[in-house]
């Protein structure tokens, strides 16, 4: 299979199960017990809490402990990480922008890792979205390696 072609499948693949787990449960409170009010949050409504919480660097103030500072930039992050993978996939469209497309790789990456310190610190627990949404994001950055590695000639 050309490098091309492979590197569109793993990105396609990536990109429908990225969306796909906007709409699945996401997280859940640990604490929370079966009944009204205790649904999880779905993929979108996480997206939407933690894209809207880059708002609140405005009001941090002294009286927060570390914890609570870590936890809210955590959380600024994973609230990154749905535009850091648009600029990334926008990126894709053209070669010369690699050293662009590299850096968002990084960046989501890391992001990724805020999101897991948040949810240890929040404390929330991950679900099935959540996971699909990890998943869909590392094979549209995998894409990128694994179309490098089938390019290479064998020595």
């Amino acid at each position: 299979m050309k490098k091309a072609n492979v590197v569109t499948v793993i990105r396609v693949v990536g990109i429908l199960v990225f969306v796909a787990a906007f709409f699945l449960p996401a997280v859940r409170d640990p604490g929370s017990v079966p009944g009204p009010g205790s649904r999880p949050l779905l993929g979108w409504s996480c997206a939407l809490f933690a894209a809207a919480s880059t708002g609140t660097i405005l009001h941090w103030n002294t009286a927060q402990s570390t914890k609570e500072v870590v936890g809210s930039i955590c959380l600024i992050l994973s609230g990154w990480v749905n535009p850091l993978v648009f600029f990334y996939l926008t990126c894709s469209l053209w070669r010369r922008m690699v050293v662009i497309r590299r850096v968002f790789a990084v960046a989501i990456v890391l992001c990724y890792v805020a999101t897991w310190v948040f949810f240890a610190q929040a404390p929330m627990v991950p679900l099935v979205g959540h996971y699909l949404w990890v998943l869909g994001g590392l094979l549209i950055l995998a894409g990128e390696l694994v179309g490098q590695r089938v390019s290479r000639p064998a020595s």
